[in-house]
């Protein structure tokens, strides 16, 4: 009986629908200027890398050539955490 009087009181209260808050076109623009400049972050990252790990091993030098390769996997790592964290969070987001 408890059950069927809280299901009728919470079938009473209204489901609002989701309104824009504002300021949201602005928030959007920062976020998407935060998103392409860590997609231009990424590729400096691994091209950067590139040069650095042919300039040790062209001058033989071991240390800047392993730099380099942990820059470019550094920068692999993050372009597939990029890719996928949208569907990662939406995901969470949705339960």
């Amino acid at each position: 009986m408890l059950a069927h009087t809280l299901a009728d009181w919470l079938a009473q209260i209204p489901n609002p629908s989701p309104v824009e808050p504002p300021g949201a076109p602005r928030i959007l623009g920062v976020l998407n200027n935060a998103k392409w400049g860590a997609g231009v972050a990424l590729i400096l990252g691994f091209f950067i890398g590139l040069i650095v790990w042919a300039g040790g091993r062209w001058v033989d030098h071991h240390r800047a050539g392993k730099i380099g390769v942990v820059m470019m996997l550094c920068a692999v790592g993050g372009a597939i955490l990029y890719g996928i964290g949208w569907t990662l969070i939406n995901g969470f987001a949705s339960g």
